[in-house]
């Protein structure tokens, strides 16, 4: 993993205005009227928050024209997940290396999985915005993967036959020892995410690890409705292919959850954050 990790430089350059959000994450001292200063010297990244916070995504009454009117608007934290956001999708998918990964499907899951975790979230009484991040970056080392160690990852992938699940985990530990979920979370670590997402990344396949902490919780239930969605199940079944662990850890109650649930315009419009980069 080492080798990897010591390969890093050849990810792409993270806007700066994401990489002191991320920084800062859990500091109290940036406010948002700093927020929206940094925002406005990144004249693409400007465009991309306003067009993002007029879509549909947020269903706002009113447009917004300027980025200080969007942090009043949404709120300071739903500014930071549309800013990291806007940011590591731009990165990456500006990227020229060569990829097995198809980066569109790839930030399009990611960003259902995100807005599935800031609904259970909500739906829980946690902070929705870092579960959203959580959500968004749970697979980020499939990413690293295939941009720090190509040829051996495309080999894995074709061999897992394009799945981010439990056969994906196996043959990356076969191959290099580990799996994309620890070595995202390393990578967090190293970008200075705070534990909690770190923890989510490295755990969001496990449900059940202990010591529990609810924000991965949160993101092993986001990854179970993102999947049923996209397999087109009913959503009165979806609540019963969730790990009984799950249920009990987090108390979660079907009804209660369902109401929770995002329009599935939401989910289109997130989607869209993609192609609309």
């Amino acid at each position: 993993m080492h080798e990897i990790l010591d390969n890093l430089h050849q990810l792409p350059a993270i806007p700066a205005v994401v990489q002191e959000l991320i920084q800062n994450f859990d500091n109290p001292a940036l406010d948002s009227q700093h927020l929206a200063q940094k925002i406005s010297q990144d004249q693409a990244l400007v465009a991309k928050v306003l067009r993002v916070a007029n879509s549909a995504f947020y269903g706002l009454p009113r447009q917004v024209g300027s980025t200080q009117e969007a942090v009043v608007v949404l709120g300071f934290g739903t500014v930071r997940s549309l800013v990291l956001s806007a940011g590591f999708i731009d990165a990456f998918s500006a990227s020229t290396a060569a990829a097995c990964v198809d980066r569109e499907h790839y930030w399009q899951r990611s960003l259902v999985v995100a807005t599935y975790a800031r609904a259970v979230a909500k739906c829980l009484r946690q902070d929705p915005e870092t579960a959203f991040s959580a959500g968004l970056l749970h697979n980020i080392g499939i990413m690293v993967l295939d941009l720090c160690a190509h040829e051996r990852f495309a080999v894995v992938w074709q061999n897992a036959q394009n799945s981010d699940g439990d056969k994906l985990i196996q043959a990356e530990r076969a191959t290099f020892g580990f799996d994309h979920a620890e070595l995202g979370a390393e990578v967090a670590h190293r970008w200075k995410f705070p534990a909690a997402i770190e923890d989510a990344i490295r755990y969001h396949y496990q449900p059940g690890h202990q010591p529990f902490q609810i924000l991965t919780g949160v993101v092993q239930v986001a990854r179970v409705l993102a999947l049923s969605s996209e397999e087109g199940l009913p959503e009165d079944k979806w609540f019963a292919r969730i790990p009984q662990v799950l249920r009990d850890a987090l108390k979660l109650e079907g009804g209660k959850l369902h109401k929770c649930l995002p329009l599935p315009e939401q989910l289109e419009a997130a989607k869209k954050l993609v192609t609309d980069s």
